[in-house]
């Protein structure tokens, strides 16, 4: 959801609201929440194995990505590069995400 809104929104030219904000530290929570459950899950399994890695250190590049991309659009002064930059980072950290899995 929050790829389709930046990227309609950088297409549209819109304004960059306080809307967005809230739904971008929402994503960034939920990323953030997903990366716990990973870490979680992951040490609860028996049989860890090297998959167990790869999937936490997925899941943390995904995080890190997101944050980065949320840290750097707060910055911006340019509605068209906030929502940019949360397109990016944000897309970064789904692919990840979905190479986690």
């Amino acid at each position: 959801m929050i790829l389709i809104l930046s990227i309609s929104n950088i297409l549209l030219d819109k304004k960059y609201k306080l809307t967005h904000l809230r739904i971008s530290t929402f994503g960034l929570i939920v990323s953030f929440i997903q990366f716990i459950m990973s870490l979680i899950f992951g040490f609860l399994k028996i049989n860890r194995n090297f998959d167990l890695l790869k999937n936490i250190m997925l899941s943390f590049l995904a995080v890190v990505f997101i944050f980065i991309g949320w840290s750097i659009h707060t910055r911006q002064n340019n509605s068209r590069k906030k929502h940019f930059r949360i397109f990016v980072f944000f897309l970064i950290g789904l692919l990840f995400i979905f190479f986690g899995d």
